[in-house]
């Protein structure tokens, strides 16, 4: 009986956190396998993951996205975008399950993807706002030495990144730095505007 109540509590207790959906805080490895040693993908910061299952001090994830047609190594954002959700290995066997596909106004197929992956357990929060918080912050103290900072809406999501690229190296911002403002602006570009 007592042995029953543990192994009930054991699978309860892995499954209580099941389709939680939390956000990357920072740029995160990911693995093909829980026992994964070296990464085959990297998520970017403000990505939403949903949790399937904790173990370990890993994570296994379902991240939603779009993929473009004959491009298996990223996932996007949206599609027609270069907002970029993971970037994969070539070489990496994912489990990427196609949910929906369609064409964009160029004729450019997109599938819709749940792309399964696992990563180690930290770094991760329900607190998107905060994110885009400290991302304002980080790019409005470090973009406004030299001039007024540029409103998010300026510029679409595909000129932001070689916008802070090309400025980045005058500034004080990490690499990690770097990568959630550019998310941040992206995802509020004036032809985005995510709020």
């Amino acid at each position: 009986m007592i042995k029953s109540l543990m192994i009930g509590f054991i699978f309860l207790s892995g499954s209580l956190f099941a389709n939680e959906s939390l956000y990357s805080s920072s740029v995160k490895n990911l693995y093909t396998s829980p026992d994964g040693k070296r990464s085959e993908g990297r998520l970017l910061p403000t990505s939403e993951v949903k949790i399937l299952e904790k173990k370990d001090g890993k994570v296994k994830v379902e991240i939603e996205g779009f993929m473009r047609e004959g491009v298996s190594s990223a996932v996007y954002f949206t599609t027609g975008k270069r907002i970029l959700i993971a970037g994969l290995s070539k070489k990496a066997k994912f489990d990427i399950k196609t949910i929906s596909t369609s064409k964009d106004k160029d004729g450019v197929k997109w599938s819709k993807v749940a792309l399964t992956a696992y990563t180690v357990n930290d770094n991760l929060t329900e607190d998107l706002s905060s994110l885009y918080k400290n991302a304002e912050a980080i790019y409005k103290d470090n973009c406004s030495i030299c001039h007024p900072a540029h409103p998010n809406n300026e510029y679409t999501s595909n000129q932001w990144p070689s916008m802070i690229k090309s400025m980045s190296n005058r500034t004080a911002m990490t690499k990690e730095d770097v990568y959630l403002v550019t998310q941040f602006l992206q995802k509020h570009s004036k032809d985005i505007g995510e709020k």
